[in-house]
């Protein structure tokens, strides 16, 4: 998986991968048992949401997290559905309520609403990218094995693009058609709707988990290890950038006020202007470190996850609202149903579905093994999250 080959050139998945060895030592001593139990047994922001569920990570462009759906429960396991390898993507849903997730064992699954699988594609090598569904139905992904990855809706290869770098950010699909990702090689990649290279972009280091965010004018907004959140045009030129001084791995999210909030590994939330050259408006100090990525309520309250365990509710001022205590390490994003209920995953296996207040409303112990994956929620109100125990989860009423 990702730990030999990205420690050797000092992948900052330090923490995650350092940590979640543990696991993967434990997964392999219980590998042979496993196998035998096993074998017995809202607002549309953009053009790109029309006719989708939640079509990509974070649910829309400017990763708001938000649903359009509300009375969202996880109280009863709908159904479950393993594969070949641990999830680290989020899962997407499309129109028709088809649910996409890609898996470490370098598949991407459809699975039809009952649980049932449709079809799935083989790219090569480990996924981690999460997919993002097109307004014509096309699946994009980014894969270890250095391709970006367009598919046609029943499963078939539409086309594939050689970035050159190992892909572990989530792709956006801007309003014009162009795909956007960024590439362990510290480059934001624009693709043309064919699959031809429209431009790149270099920051100063690796781009590792942050994906990028847009906005209503076509600016391109991204995380960067070199400490830096970046905005640039459509047409590839830099805008402006922020210094944190400290690697980011989180995605950029962005409030309807052109505010953009992201996290840091200092353990600081920023809200910067980005309609002011990314000035800041002010930073809240977690103290712990950040690799979610913040959702955004509809009144405007900042919701995110850090390693402490803790989800904060950060108001959009800039002050500390609550601090829900999950028990065990956040890098799962949130989602947020429309009468505000609070949905997120943590390492100890546990899916929280977290009140406006701060109370918990009710919680799923999905499994042994860590949750790094982000929930989504279709049109049924049916919870989707993805688990490193291989399997993707449907939780309702």
């Amino acid at each position: 998986m990702v730990t030999a080959e990205a420690n050797t050139k000092g992948n900052s998945m330090d923490f995650i991968i350092t940590e979640f060895c543990s696991f993967r030592l434990f997964k392999i001593i219980t590998l042979t048992s496993f196998l035998i139990l096993f074998a017995l047994g809202t607002n549309i922001i953009t053009a790109q949401v029309i006719g989708s569920d939640h079509p990509m990570f974070m649910h829309d462009l400017k990763h708001t997290g938000r649903s359009a759906y509300k009375n969202v429960h996880i109280n009863t396991l709908k159904w479950k559905s393993i594969t070949g390898s641990e999830i680290w993507s989020s899962p997407v849903v499309g129109s028709d309520n088809i649910l996409y997730v890609s898996s470490t064992d370098g598949n991407v699954f459809a699975f039809n609403p009952d649980g049932t699988e449709k079809w799935h594609y083989r790219t090569g090598d480990e996924l981690y990218s999460t997919p993002a569904i097109g307004v014509d139905g096309t699946i994009y992904v980014g894969c270890k094995n250095k391709k970006l990855f367009a598919l046609t809706p029943d499963g078939k290869i539409k086309w594939m693009y050689f970035v050159g770098s190992e892909i572990y950010s989530s792709p956006a699909i801007s309003s014009d058609g162009t795909i956007y990702v960024g590439a362990w090689d510290g480059k934001l990649y624009a693709i043309n709707p064919n699959g031809t290279l429209k431009w790149t972009y270099s920051t100063a280091a690796n781009i590792l988990s942050s994906s990028p965010a847009i906005d209503d004018d076509g600016i391109v907004y991204i995380g960067s290890q070199d400490g830096r959140v970046y905005a640039i045009s459509p047409e590839g030129r830099i805008k402006w950038s922020f210094m944190t001084r400290t690697k980011i791995d989180s995605s950029p999210s962005l409030g309807k006020d052109g505010i953009l909030y992201i996290g840091s590994h200092n353990g600081k939330l920023y809200a910067l202007d980005s309609k002011n050259k990314g000035k800041l408006v002010w930073e809240y100090n977690i103290g712990s470190r950040i690799d979610a990525t913040p959702a955004i309520s509809s009144d405007g309250i900042i919701y995110v996850g850090a390693k402490s365990g803790g989800v904060y509710a950060i108001n959009p001022n800039g002050t500390l609202k609550w601090n829900y205590n999950t028990g065990d390490v956040v890098t799962s994003s949130a989602t947020i149903s429309a009468d505000g209920t609070i949905f997120v995953g943590s390492w100890n296996g546990v899916l929280s579905a977290i009140k406006p207040d701060g109370t918990l409303q009710e919680k799923q112990n999905v499994s042994r093994f860590p949750i790094l994956s982000s929930p989504c929620i279709d049109s049924r109100g049916t919870v989707y999250i993805g688990s490193a125990d291989w399997k993707i989860y449907a939780f309702g009423k």
